[in-house]
């Protein structure tokens, strides 16, 4: 079983290799998060799309993940902006 594979925690599935870059570079940009915070909490607005080119850069992450990034963006926002702790 490949390292990544999570075997025994049912809290996750495991990724599957063709996503496991994808993954990496997304976890890579997990503290360029742009937010806002006032007096009705956190509103979070995406990443920061220059922080995150830095990175891809430095790493040397492929290019066609920077889609992948934007994908798994528009789809955490709203999960983030819930409320929902």
């Amino acid at each position: 079983m490949p390292a990544h594979l999570v075997e025994d925690d049912d809290q996750f599935e495991p990724v599957a290799d063709c996503n496991w870059d994808s993954l990496m570079a997304w976890l890579a940009c997990d503290t360029q998060w742009r937010v806002s915070v006032g007096f009705g909490g956190v509103l979070w607005i995406g990443h920061d799309a220059t922080a995150c080119d830095v990175i891809f850069r430095r790493r040397g992450f492929a290019d066609h993940l920077w889609e992948d990034l934007r994908v798994m963006e528009e789809a955490a926002l709203p999960v983030l902006n819930s409320g929902d702790d």
